[in-house]
């Protein structure tokens, strides 16, 4: 897979190099699946509906990477009627040079609406 800057002489990561990193479905009242930037969304889909699950919303192409779609907000056909995927993700852990941050999108969210 290769990927595509966003910027001109950007930088493309690998992020397939965090293959340890496994998803962890969680089930109950409001499921929900734990995964890092570089798991491509089939394998996402198919670890989900092993446990009758499915995301609400995921990229057309399923052969890229949360990590990749998500920094362009995850614009696809579903968009319409379960939002962008960045909308449907209740938090995103960035790790900076320095130090680690959490972002608790469902807070931001209410914030801005």
């Amino acid at each position: 897979m290769q990927g595509q800057t966003q910027a001109h002489r950007g930088v493309v990561i690998n992020m397939e190099s965090f293959s340890g990193m496994e998803m962890q479905v969680y089930i109950g009242k409001h499921p929900y699946i734990d995964v890092y930037g570089g798991k491509f969304w089939i394998n996402i889909l198919h670890e989900s509906l092993k446990h009758g699950l499915a995301p609400k919303s995921w990229t057309d192409y399923l052969h890229l990477i949360v990590g990749g779609t998500l920094s362009n907000a995850g614009i696809s056909g579903q968009a319409f009627r379960h939002g962008l995927q960045i909308s449907n993700v209740h938090q995103l852990e960035a790790v900076t040079g320095q130090h680690r941050m959490f972002i608790d999108c469902m807070a931001l969210l209410g914030a801005i609406y």
